[in-house]
C-alpha cells in the first residue's frame, strides 16, 4: 500500500486571526491617512475586482501602502487608486504585487499617486486562509 500525502496548507486558528487583525487595528504610522484590513480573498486575473475601499473628502498624495499579512506563507496584495486630472478627469489605476512573506511583513509598497480621491485595497491568498492589513501613507 502507499500512502499518499498533500500539500494542503495548514489550518489557521480563526482565535489568532482575530487577535492578529484586533492588533493591526492599533497600528499608527506617520503619514497615515486610512487603515483597513479583512481577511483574504481568492486570486483572480483582474487586478482592483474587489477590496475594500476608502475615499477621501479631500484629493490626498500617497505615497505608499503599508501591507502586513498573516496565517499563510506567502500573499498578494492588489492597490487600486482614483485619481482627479489637472482637467479634472478621474481616472483609476491599479497594480497587484506578488509573493508577498507574511512572516516578513509589514511591507512597504511604494504607490505615489498626488490627487487621490480614493484607494482600494485587496489581499490575495491561493488558499484563502489568511488575513491582511494596509495602511495608506501619504504626505502634504
Amino acid at each position: 500500500m502507499v500512502g499518499l500525502s498533500g500539500c494542503a496548507a495548514p489550518a489557521v486558528d480563526p482565535d489568532a486571526v482575530d487577535d492578529w487583525l484586533t492588533q493591526q487595528s492599533s497600528v499608527d504610522l506617520p503619514g497615515s491617512l486610512a487603515m483597513m484590513s479583512g481577511m483574504a480573498g481568492p486570486v483572480t486575473e483582474v487586478v482592483g475586482e474587489q477590496g475594500i475601499t476608502v475615499t477621501f473628502e479631500e484629493p490626498e498624495r500617497l505615497t505608499e501602502v503599508v501591507f502586513s499579512c498573516f496565517g499563510t506563507e506567502t500573499m498578494s496584495v492588489d492597490i487600486t487608486t482614483t485619481s482627479v486630472e489637472p482637467t479634472d478627469a478621474e481616472i483609476s489605476s491599479g497594480t497587484r504585487t506578488d509573493d508577498l512573506a507574511c512572516d516578513d511583513s509589514p511591507h512597504a509598497i511604494e504607490w505615489g499617486k498626488d490627487a487621490a480621491t480614493g484607494v482600494t485595497v485587496d489581499g490575495l491568498s491561493d488558499d484563502g486562509a489568511a488575513a491582511w492589513s494596509a495602511v495608506v501613507i501619504g504626505k502634504d
